[in-house]
């Protein structure tokens, strides 16, 4: 067998060894994309949709964009790292506003979420007299 023969056929046996992987991948990749819209993550895809068009942000990025963990949330660690990082993205102190914007966001957000995590006061926790 010539040289120039052999060349010819090792390429057209490489490419449709390739073609056949790429299409079997490609099966597979449809395939896996077909399971992760089904059962509860549709409804967790239709929530994250929701608070994206909001324009919010979700409670794992808030708590990546301070360094916090937000299960569980502590306050005092929160109020903390929004404090500090406030601070050092100052734009008058050199610092970012962009940054600045997502970290006060992000508190936002946090702090919204701990509102709704504590019990309503009553009117004797407020230090009011109740009605009688």
């Amino acid at each position: 067998m010539s040289l120039p023969k052999a060349v010819g056929k090792f390429i057209i046996v490489g490419s449709q060894v390739m073609s056949r992987a790429f299409i079997q991948a490609y099966k597979q990749m449809v395939a896996n994309a077909g399971q992760q819209n089904t059962g509860t993550s549709q409804a967790g895809n239709a929530e994250k949709a929701k608070v994206a068009r909001r324009g919010e942000i979700s409670m794992r990025e808030a708590g990546d964009i301070l360094n916090v963990s937000v299960d569980p949330l502590n306050k005092e660690q929160l109020e903390e790292r929004f404090q500090r990082m406030f601070k050092i993205n100052d734009p008058k102190a050199g610092g970012s506003f962009y940054i600045q914007s997502k970290v006060f966001r992000a508190h936002e957000r946090l702090m919204e979420e701990l509102k709704q995590k504590e019990p309503p006061e009553t009117n004797e926790q407020q230090g009011q007299q109740p009605h009688t």
